[in-house]
């Protein structure tokens, strides 16, 4: 089981968790093109009882939508940090918030449909035009909860 840290830009949110694959998705829908300011949000999943906050948790602010999107970030930078996925016991993890270089594989792309013209980017993984079940998802990112 490897141990990973992540942090805001500026430093002032730090977290850690622990997970036996590193495996992620990409979303291409709008919301996540304007959270990230870019093509898609890559994230993967980390069991809530393996993550924990190092330091500023009092610094997470959220933005949530009625359609289950949820965003937290640095008060401090706007950095995207990790959030509580749903009801689940997870955390979705912003892969951007990662220190170093974990060897990450993208094994779901979702929201195709509205993926942006200007998106040239080669695409692997599992393909969906929009968004699969949460569970199908959590089954293609190996995530028991």
């Amino acid at each position: 089981m490897s141990e990973i840290h992540g942090k805001c830009s500026c430093a002032a949110v730090e977290f850690k968790f622990s997970t036996d694959a590193l495996l992620a998705y990409q979303c291409h829908c709008s919301i996540c093109r304007k959270a990230t300011g870019t093509t898609y949000s890559t994230t993967l999943m980390a069991p809530e009882n393996d993550f924990i906050w190092i330091r500023g948790k009092e610094k997470v602010s959220s933005y949530s939508k009625e359609n289950g999107y949820k965003v937290n970030f640095c008060s401090c930078c706007g950095s995207p940090v990790p959030n509580k996925f749903r009801d689940f016991a997870l955390y979705s993890i912003p892969v951007g918030s990662l220190d170093g270089m974990p060897d990450i594989e993208v094994v779901v792309q979702i929201h195709l449909g509205s993926r942006a013209k200007w998106d040239k980017d080669h695409i692997e993984g599992q393909r969906f035009v929009e968004m699969p079940s949460v569970n199908e998802m959590l089954e293609f990112l190996h995530v028991h909860v």
